[in-house]
C-alpha cells in the first residue's frame, strides 16, 4: 500500500508532467529561434559561463516530467 491514494497520485503525476514540460519547453523553442538574426542566441544572453542556469532549468524540468510519466 502506498502513502497516497490513486486519485491523488494521478493528479500529482499530471501536475509534474505539465510543470516539467512547461519549464523545459521555452528553452527547447529558444534554441532554433536563436539561429534567426532577430532573436538573440541563448549564448548571447547568458554567455558561455552562464549556460549552466538554463541547462539546470531544462534538466530539472525534464526530471520532473520523467517522474510524472513514471508508471509505478
Amino acid at each position: 500500500m502506498g502513502l497516497m491514494n490513486k486519485d491523488l497520485r494521478k493528479s500529482v503525476k499530471m501536475a509534474l508532467r505539465v510543470l516539467g514540460i512547461g519549464i523545459a519547453l521555452p528553452f527547447f523553442i529558444w534554441v532554433p529561434l536563436g539561429l534567426m538574426v532577430a532573436v538573440p542566441s541563448i549564448i548571447d544572453v547568458f554567455g558561455m559561463s552562464g549556460l549552466k542556469v538554463p541547462t539546470s532549468f531544462v534538466i530539472g524540468g525534464l526530471m520532473m516530467a520523467a517522474i510524472g510519466f513514471e508508471d509505478f
